[in-house]
């Protein structure tokens, strides 16, 4: 009958163990993953914008008009996180006049290149 008890004791124990690295690991920042988003947009966004000083190439497409690095639109008076992240979300999927097409980010990656952006301002 101890013998039992220990028994579902310990096999509590053990579930619990796992459990718990796993529902850790799900719980995210809601304000985003800042390195996270650095790689994002070295992939994504280079192409167009400077994402940071020592990204690999050059932007291809220089405008006009010209898209503002990233550190520019950081540092823009009226930017808030909420602002970003709408923008983002609601840019068209097919850029009309040359405009930024939607990359259709997912909720984490879009969270994780605003909080990369904002990173960026100055202090």
């Amino acid at each position: 009958m101890m013998a039992r008890r220990y028994a579902a004791s310990a096999t509590i124990a053990v579930s619990a163990a796992w459990a718990a690295p796993a529902a850790t690991a799900q719980m995210k920042s809601p304000e985003g993953d800042a390195a996270a988003g650095r790689d994002m947009a070295l992939l994504a966004c280079t192409g167009c914008h400077v994402v940071a000083p020592n990204q690999p190439f050059k932007p291809i497409n220089t405008g006009p008009p010209r898209p503002p690095d990233f550190k520019e639109i950081a540092n823009r008076p009226n930017v808030t996180t909420a602002m970003l992240q709408r923008h983002l979300a609601t840019l068209p999927t097919v850029p009309e006049n040359s405009h930024m097409p939607n990359l259709m980010l997912s909720n984490e990656e879009l969270r994780d290149v605003v909080a990369f952006i904002v990173s960026l301002r100055n202090k």
